[in-house]
C-alpha cells in the first residue's frame, strides 16, 4: 500500500497563507467600506455646517444691503465676513481666505446670479461660496486619499426698503417718472432729487409707455415688470415675502374729530354736504378746509371744483373719493399737511394738477389722472397712474411701507 505524497502540515500551512490571503483581502474590502462609511459621512456633516455657513452669511450680507438701501456694499462684504468667520469657529476652523463673497444680480427665470463688479447696476444679490479646503480623511488615507475640499454656495437677495409708491395687489402705468426729495430741506428741485423714487407691488408692476425711474421697481414675489422700455436706477429684484398689511381704524375718529369746522356752504353759497357725511363740489365751487383732523364718508369734486387744504389736516374716508372733475389743493404745498386715509374701495384723484400729500387706501383701486405732479407717498390696493404722471416721494414722511426681510433663493 502506497502512502500519500501529501505531508498533513503541508496542507496545513497552504491553508492558513489562503486565509491569511482572504482576510488580508476582506480586510482591504472592509477598509475601503469603512472608508465610504466613516469619511463620506464626516464629510457630510462638513457639508452641512459649510451649507448652513454659506446661508447664514449670504443673509448677513443681504441684511446689509438691506439697510443702506444698497448704497454701501462694503459693510456686507464685512457683515458676511463676520457671520462665517464666527460660524468657522464654532466648527474648529479658522481660515477664511478660500472664502468668495459677490454682489449681483438674480435671474428668476434662469436661476442665474451675474455679478454687478465693473457695472452701474445696482447690486441686490449676494453670492457667498464657502470652502473649506483640505479637509482630513481617515479610512481613505490607505488608498492615498488624505484629505479633500469642500464648497457650498448660497444666494439670498435683499429687496431693500420701499419707500413710496405701493399697489400691494397689482400696479399698471402709462409713461411715467418717479424720483423723490426731502422736504424738510427744502422744496422740491429737479435737479437736485434723490432716487428712492420707488414702485413696488405685491404683484405685476405693468407699463404701457416710456418711463424714467430714479428709484426700484419691485413687483412680487413670483410676478414680474411688464411692458415698454425705459431707465430704472435702483433694484429690480421680486419683493421676497408677504406684502406689509396697511390697517385703517375708522372706530375713534368717527367720533371725534373736527367736522364741526367744516363750513356749511361754499363760496357760491350751495350746501356742502350731498348728504350727512358726502361732500359734492361741481361747477367750480370751492371749499376750504382748516387745519384738523375730520372723517367723511365719501367726496366728490367735478366741474372745476377744488377743495383746498389750510395748514395740517387729515381726512379719513369710509367711502369712495372721486376727484377727477376738480381738484385738492394743498396750500402749503408740503405734503406733510395733507394725509388722506381711505377705508373705501375707490380713490380717484384728477389729471393735471399738482398734489402734495400722503394717500394710503389699502382696500382701494387708486387712479391718478394723466399729467398728474403727485408728491409725497402713495398707496393703494392696486394703482392705475395715466400717462405722463411725475411723482416726487416725500423721503421726510413717516409712513414707510418695508419690504420683507432678505431671504434665500440658493
Amino acid at each position: 500500500m502506497k502512502s500519500s505524497n501529501l505531508n498533513p502540515r503541508h496542507q496545513s500551512n497552504r491553508r492558513r497563507a489562503a486565509v491569511a490571503v482572504m482576510t488580508a483581502a476582506t480586510l482591504v474590502v472592509l477598509l475601503i467600506f469603512a472608508s465610504f462609511a466613516v469619511d463620506l459621512g464626516f464629510v457630510g456633516a462638513v457639508c452641512g455646517d459649510m451649507q448652513h455657513t454659506a446661508d447664514a452669511g449670504a443673509l448677513a450680507g443681504a441684511s446689509a444691503l438691506v439697510d443702506s438701501d444698497g448704497d454701501d456694499t462694503d459693510s456686507v462684504k464685512t457683515r458676511a465676513v463676520d457671520v462665517i468667520e464666527r460660524m468657522m469657529k464654532s466648527q474648529g476652523f479658522d481660515a477664511l481666505d478660500d472664502q468668495i463673497i459677490e454682489l449681483g444680480t438674480w435671474d428668476f427665470a434662469s436661476r442665474e446670479f451675474t455679478s454687478s463688479e465693473g457695472t452701474t447696476r445696482k447690486p441686490y444679490a449676494v453670492r457667498v461660496v464657502g470652502v473649506r479646503n483640505k479637509t482630513p480623511l481617515f479610512f481613505a488615507a490607505i488608498m492615498g486619499k488624505y484629505s479633500t475640499d469642500v464648497t457650498r454656495e448660497a444666494i439670498a437677495l435683499a429687496s431693500g426698503p420701499c419707500h413710496g409708491v405701493w399697489g400691494l395687489e397689482g400696479v399698471k402705468s402709462g409713461s411715467i417718472n418717479t424720483d423723490s426729495y426731502n422736504s424738510t430741506e427744502g422744496p422740491y428741485v429737479a435737479d437736485s432729487a434723490y432716487e428712492n423714487g420707488d414702485i413696488c407691488s405685491g404683484r405685476d408692476i405693468t407699463t404701457g409707455g416710456s418711463f424714467d425711474i430714479r428709484g426700484d421697481v419691485m413687483p412680487g414675489w413670483a410676478h414680474t415688470v411688464n411692458g415698454s422700455s425705459g431707465e430704472i436706477t435702483g433694484y429690480t429684484s421680486r419683493n421676497s415675502g408677504d406684502v406689509p398689511s396697511v390697517p385703517v381704524d375708522l372706530s375713534y375718529v368717527m367720533y371725534n374729530n373736527d367736522n364741526a369746522l367744516i363750513p356749511s356752504k361754499t363760496t357760491k353759497g350751495t350746501k356742502t354736504f350731498k348728504s350727512p357725511g358726502y361732500i359734492q363740489l361741481s361747477g367750480g365751487e370751492h371749499l376750504t378746509l382748516q387745519a384738523g383732523t375730520y372723517y367723511l364718508e365719501s367726496l366728490s369734486l367735478s366741474g372745476g371744483s377744488t377743495l383746498s387744504t389750510n395748514g395740517a389736516v387729515t381726512i379719513y374716508f369710509s367711502g369712495f373719493v372721486d376727484c377727477t372733475g376738480g381738484g385738492i389743493e394743498n396750500t402749503g404745498h408740503n405734503p406733510h399737511d395733507l394725509t388722506m386715509i381711505s377705508a373705501g374701495t375707490a380713490f380717484k384723484l384728477g389729471s393735471g394738477a399738482a398734489i402734495y400729500a400722503t394717500v394710503l387706501a389699502p382696500n382701494a383701486e387708486v387712479v391718478l389722472g394723466s399729467g398728474a405732479d403727485f408728491y409725497g407717498i402713495l398707496v393703494g390696493k392696486t394703482l392705475d397712474l395715466k400717462g405722463n404722471i411725475k411723482i416726487h416721494v416725500d423721503e421726510s414722511l413717516p409712513y414707510f411701507i418695508n419690504a420683507p426681510e432678505a431671504s434665500l433663493v440658493k
